[in-house]
């Protein structure tokens, strides 16, 4: 990998951002709205059920912040197709891993900016003091959604690429049902019986589990540390999916799909 290719992506990938301004509107606006609605509803509910006020309002946090690390990832990848400028990209010499990576990292950079700029807010207007008295659980907790969302981010790419430009709607519909599956704001004990391993073993279960534990006030370090497990074996199991299917991409044409 040149390490000059994937800054220059990266660079590409900033300018672009700058330039579409419904990517600042949906950056900026839904992460922040979804914060001063969950707010305003943990504040009406503080009487009522306070506790399962804050769960919506953190949890949400979190699922913006997922949403928002794997979309810009994968919504890159469709800005690429739709201009055409795919084709030249891979011209220039442009590897599989230096394709994503560039992406990746640029989404690292945004989707912790929304995500700290989410955190104030909950924190100034709304008085969520758990982001302070327990920042090492919520620390490792938005470590590992991360690492999750990049996962996410990767098996997507290899699946849009595999399945062509008709499938460019995964970017932003396929982490709702990961999401779903994942129990955010319910215990894994809600779903069926026969489903129960499945939810178990998505990538954010064990987190948002966590995130509901440390609210409740009970330790959770146990969730935390397997929550992150699970998001490095996912993270792990992503990157030679992608290189094999980019691979195959290569070698039957399926790029040209893209284009």
């Amino acid at each position: 990998m040149k390490g000059y290719k994937i800054l220059a992506l990266m660079y590409a990938d900033f300018l672009l951002v700058k330039n579409s301004k419904w990517r600042i509107v949906e950056y900026l606006y839904f992460p922040i709205s979804t914060v001063l609605i969950y707010g305003l509803f943990s504040v009406f509910v503080r009487q009522q059920a306070f506790e399962a006020g804050i769960i919506v309002l953190i949890v949400n946090i979190y699922w913006s912040f997922a949403q928002l690390a794997q979309s810009h990832v994968n919504m890159s990848m469709n800005e690429d197709s739709w201009s055409g400028s795919l084709k030249q990209i891979i011209a220039s010499g442009v590897s599989d891993f230096e394709y994503i990576i560039s992406r990746v990292i640029s989404s690292i950079f945004f989707s912790i900016f929304v995500l700290l700029l989410m955190i104030v807010v909950s924190v100034t207007l709304f008085g969520i003091s758990l982001f302070i008295t327990h920042w090492p659980e919520f620390l490792v907790i938005a470590l590992a959604t991360l690492i999750a969302s990049i996962a996410m981010s990767i098996f997507f790419a290899g699946a849009m690429i595999a399945l062509g430009r008709e499938y460019s709607f995964l970017a932003w519909t396929a982490l709702q049902a990961v999401i779903f599956l994942s129990a955010p704001f319910y215990p894994v004990s809600l779903f069926p019986e026969i489903m129960r391993p499945v939810v178990s073993a998505m990538p954010y279960a064990n987190i948002f589990e966590a995130s509901r534990t440390v609210i409740g006030g009970a330790a959770a370090w146990n969730f935390i540390w397997l929550g992150l497990f699970v998001a490095v074996i996912y993270l792990l199991s992503s990157l030679p999916f992608y290189k094999y299917v980019f691979a195959k991409a290569r070698e039957k044409g399926w790029l040209v799909r893209l284009s």
